[in-house]
């Protein structure tokens, strides 16, 4: 729900494709950030660790993208990325 309330929210203020997907992602980075302040302050270090674990994979992600964006351009990083969504698989 968080994330297409986000989508809506960027589509409609960024005019270029760009500052929209890069505002998704720093979105969902805040959105792990929060929750896991929140889980420490309520205690919970499993919960911690989880959303910890998720921002280091959503940065490590974002971080191949870039590298492979700049030998190859956006539009293949687009089309590589439609395509593991399409089949499921995990990039890591």
């Amino acid at each position: 729900m968080k994330k297409l309330k986000t989508e809506v929210k960027a589509s409609n203020i960024f005019q270029f494709k760009g500052n929209k997907l890069q505002f998704e992602f720093n979105s969902s980075l805040l959105d792990s950030i929060n929750s896991a302040s929140a889980s420490l302050l309520e205690g919970n270090l499993a919960r911690v660790n989880q959303e910890l674990e998720n921002a280091k994979t959503l940065l490590s992600k974002r971080n191949q993208a870039i590298r492979f964006a700049d030998t190859t351009g956006w539009t293949a990083v687009e089309e590589y990325e439609s395509d593991e969504l399409a089949d499921g698989s995990k990039v890591e």
